[in-house]
Formats: structure tokens, sequence, C-alpha cells
């Protein structure tokens, strides 16, 4: 329950805002106040008390909706607070077999019919 807490503080700290879509339920979900310039939608999370995590959702620049779950409340705050729509895009972080073992690596972009003329 401490958990469950200490993620809805972290969205509310970090510009989130409840939404009451859920009574009574196991998850609480919270829309960022301000819409993203890029796409004009606002980004969700879900903190659900069964599983003790917290989901961020976003739609990309492509108009794709991706997500992050997170486990933990200090790597939910220090993901929010570093980084921005644009590195979401830009980076997947993909997690090694490793303990701890994390990297970031770029996402190529591949521009459809950039070049063609038309006759």
């Amino acid at each position: 329950m401490e958990k469950n807490q200490a993620f809805q503080v972290a969205a509310r700290t970090c510009g989130f805002v409840e939404v009451d879509e859920c009574r009574d339920g196991t998850v609480v979900w919270f829309r960022k106040t301000t819409a993203d310039a890029a796409t004009g939608t606002h980004q969700r999370m879900c903190v659900d008390s069964l599983t003790n995590s917290a989901t961020v959702y976003w739609t990309n620049v492509r108009g794709k909706i991706d997500s992050k779950t997170f486990r933990h409340v200090s790597t939910l705050q220090e993901w929010l607070s570093t980084t921005t729509l644009v590195e979401k895009l830009d980076n997947v972080l993909l997690e090694s077999s490793a303990p701890g073992g994390q990297q970031s690596v770029p996402v190529v972009s591949i521009a459809v019919g950039v070049g063609k003329q038309t006759s």
C-alpha cells in the first residue's frame, strides 16, 4: 500500500492529475496536465495496486502508443524527470541478461517517399 501511494505522489509531483475513470478498482489513472506539443495528446499513467507498478503511456510523433512499466518509484521519478518525448522516440532501453545491465540503443527512422519524383 505504501508503494502504491508513493507512485501516486510521484505522479502528482511530475505534473499528472488523477482522472476519475475507475471507481473502487485496483488501479488509479492519471493524465499529464498539459498536452504534448508534438502530438497534442496527454501522457497517461496507471498505478496498479495488485502488481505494485506504474505504467506510463504516451503517443510518439509517429502516432503510435508507447508504454513503460516501473516497479520502483525512484526509477519512475528519474525517468520522468530526465526523459522527454523526443528521447523516448529516439532511444529504446534494452535490458541485458546481466543484473543491472542496461543500454540505450538508438532507433533507426526510415523516411518513406523521400526523394521520389512525380511525373
